[in-house]
């Protein structure tokens, strides 16, 4: 699958966020935790259409 960089900005608030799902889903980074997050987010929806 072709992947391509996006730069992001978020607030601190955020990153908190996304550090604590970081560790309870015990990812390394996270870049690859916002990817999990996303995908299990846009997979859920697609279901309940």
């Amino acid at each position: 699958m072709p992947m391509k960089k996006i730069m992001l900005a978020i607030p601190d608030e955020m990153v908190k966020a996304l550090e604590k799902e970081q560790k309870e889903r015990l990812l390394e980074t996270i870049p690859e935790t916002i990817r999990v997050v996303l995908s299990d987010y846009l997979r859920s929806r697609n279901r309940s259409k």
